[in-house]
């Protein structure tokens, strides 16, 4: 699964070129309104981009607003699925992949 995202490359204007920090990576992920089950957890969800589609989307030369939003799809009712996690994912100092291991739910 592969969801849609956007990368920038920016300079910040105060540093040299040859300082480290000069130049920082942004991304995002690229949402919509998430109108299936999982919306009860959170209003938005990620969109997908498929195999298929992969090569279209990277293509550097597709600039059209219009054809790239064409290549996005919301994820399929019941291809995402949810489960309770630690509370740890709450915090960037956590990494691993115990962050996504399920839950038992409180009664």
């Amino acid at each position: 699964m592969a969801m849609a995202g956007l990368y920038e490359i920016w300079k910040d204007p105060t540093k040299s070129d040859d300082e480290p920090d000069a130049f920082r990576w942004t991304c995002t992920v690229l949402t919509t309104s998430a109108e299936d089950d999982l919306g009860h957890i959170h209003e938005r969800m990620p969109l997908l981009v498929e195999p298929d589609r992969y090569h279209a989307w990277l293509d550097p030369d597709r600039s059209e607003k219009a054809d790239l939003l064409e290549l996005l799809v919301p994820a399929a009712p019941g291809r995402l699925e949810a489960y309770p996690v630690s509370t740890e994912v709450n915090n960037v100092r956590n990494n691993g992949p115990q962050l996504v291991d399920p839950i038992a739910v409180e009664e």
